[in-house]
């Protein structure tokens, strides 16, 4: 996301879209070795490619900004202004609501920001929820929360989770978050938080998520367009 300030996160994400086009390559790429050699961007071409897009819609405007790699190593970038929400993302009145079946943690597409979206709108779908960014209405839950065929949590259609957990050596309440291995996007908001100690990782099965609703314990949503907002998980 684009602010006055310039894109948040900007290094997590150049790095995280590098490392997915590294790993990507393999799968995809008729002529792996120039790809790998010569295609994938660095940090910097996507900076500056970033900054003539910003300029063209205007610094102090609010931007969604889309970065798109090929497999020709073509960067291309798509702009939009963020919608007005309808409700206020600074408490916890936004509704969550859990899938109805699991999604199996070994799809590729879970670990990769990409246009391959399916996995995430078949879990919307499933639940009878509409496009992102659609208008939310009364007790209209605003993201699904995904979990694996172990029964482990792993992350909403458009953001990561957390929930508090007592600490079994302090007593007190902490948060904590999925770990990679259970099937999810490593987020840049995500990785943020985690490097500033305010998560940790652990596994987090479907029962405690619920057990961590009946009991009132906080539970909250993350990235990098919305940054950190709390959710009510809807039963």
């Amino acid at each position: 996301m684009a602010e006055a300030e310039g894109v948040f996160l900007l290094e997590y994400h150049c790095d995280r879209m590098i490392a997915s086009a590294k790993e990507l390559a393999i799968f995809f790429s008729n002529d792996q070795e120039t790809f790998l050699r010569d295609l994938i961007p660095t940090r910097s071409e996507i900076s500056n490619k970033l900054d003539v897009a910003i300029k063209n819609a205007g610094k102090d405007a609010r931007q969604r900004l889309r970065v798109l790699l090929d497999f020709d190593g073509a960067i291309s970038i798509q702009s939009s202004h963020l919608p007005s929400e309808t409700k206020s993302f600074q408490d916890s009145s936004i509704l969550v609501v859990l899938d109805k079946q699991a999604t199996h943690s070994d799809n590729m597409f879970l670990k990769h920001k990409t246009t391959e979206r399916e996995v995430y709108t078949d879990a919307r779908t499933r639940l009878g929820l509409g496009p992102v960014g659609a208008p939310m209405g009364d007790n209209v839950p605003f993201d699904v929360i995904m979990y694996n065929e172990e029964g482990e949590v792993m992350e909403a259609t458009i953001a990561n989770v957390a929930i508090e957990v007592e600490n079994p050596q302090s007593g007190n309440l902490e948060w904590v978050t999925p770990p990679l291995s259970s099937g999810l996007l490593n987020g840049t908001m995500r990785r943020k938080l985690l490097e500033s100690g305010e998560l940790r990782e652990r596994v987090i099965t479907v029962e405690e998520l619920k057990k961590a609703s009946a009991e009132g314990r906080r539970i909250k949503c993350f990235n990098s367009v919305r940054k950190e907002y709390y959710v009510t998980l809807k039963c």
